[in-house]
């Protein structure tokens, strides 16, 4: 069930026909187990969820972003997990662009800020629940059951301040949308597959060349989790300084694993 980008990885159904499962192109699974599977579930949709804590910050990082684009269309992926072996993936990061506009830190997610009269329409495509009706839910390694649960398109709404789409829909809506557009390379081929001969490397690095200029002056939240940061490394140091004498045999492991813990619990 594994493709290298959402668009092929999610836009087929993981249902198996009669024929597959004669022909030992199936993955052995019974009709008796799918039908267990797809049944029974709860409905787990969070309620009352409040926006993230730089909601605010992200909606005005986007309100710089359009008056310096404007009429045209603004495409800001946060990229896909890539392989790192078989079906082992790198661990993921979300692009900065993205992040810094959004919030969110999922991948396949696509920023796309929609050219109006006054400005820009944000939009966010996300991936939406796991189906259990299809059997992606479990069937898929990416399926929540393997991976854990993820946003509903509501709950990513009520937390990133952005009105949500399946990110499945969106190829067709680059292909059919008019009009000029920039996209920040690099993170998602096949959403600049999707755009391909409408931008250009040029127009494209203003955009990102944009982003990384306003990056360079933070704002209160950011200088507040950079203040976050710095104190966890001076609590790091000290807890250092506190098992010196214990550092004999194995030292440099020692004083490594000492400063690690303190970086995983509070990092």
């Amino acid at each position: 069930m594994r493709a290298g980008h959402q668009f092929a990885r999610w836009g087929g159904t993981v249902a198996e026909t009669a024929e597959e499962q004669k022909s030992g192109a199936s993955r052995g699974v019974s009709e008796e187990l799918a039908r267990n599977m797809a049944a029974g579930w709860a409905d787990t949709e969070a309620h009352d969820l409040r926006p993230i804590p730089q909601a605010a910050r992200t909606a005005a990082r986007r309100a710089s972003l359009s008056a310096r684009f404007p009429g045209e269309r603004l495409v800001v992926p946060a990229g896909n997990l890539r392989i790192r072996s078989n079906d082992t993936e790198y661990p993921f990061r979300a692009a900065t662009e993205y992040a810094y506009l959004t919030g969110d830190l999922k991948e396949d997610g696509v920023l796309v800020l929609e050219p109006t009269d006054g400005g820009h329409d944000a939009a966010l495509y996300r991936l939406p629940r796991s189906d259990r009706g299809n059997g992606e839910f479990w069937r898929d390694g990416q399926g929540e059951l393997w991976v854990g649960r993820r946003h509903s398109l509501a709950e990513a709404e009520a937390l990133y301040g952005i009105r949500c789409h399946d990110v499945r829909t969106l190829a067709d809506v680059l292909r059919e949308a008019g009009g000029p557009v920039r996209v920040v390379r690099g993170h998602d081929a096949g959403v600049e597959a999707a755009l391909a001969d409408r931008t250009t490397a040029e127009t494209d690095q203003e955009l990102r060349v944009f982003l990384s200029e306003l990056r360079l002056i933070k704002d209160t939240f950011e200088i507040g989790e950079l203040q976050k940061a710095v104190d966890s490394t001076v609590r790091g140091f000290e807890d250092v300084v506190k098992v010196l004498d214990k550092a004999e045999a194995t030292s440099e492991r020692y004083i490594e694993g000492t400063f690690f813990l303190r970086a995983r619990v509070e990092g």
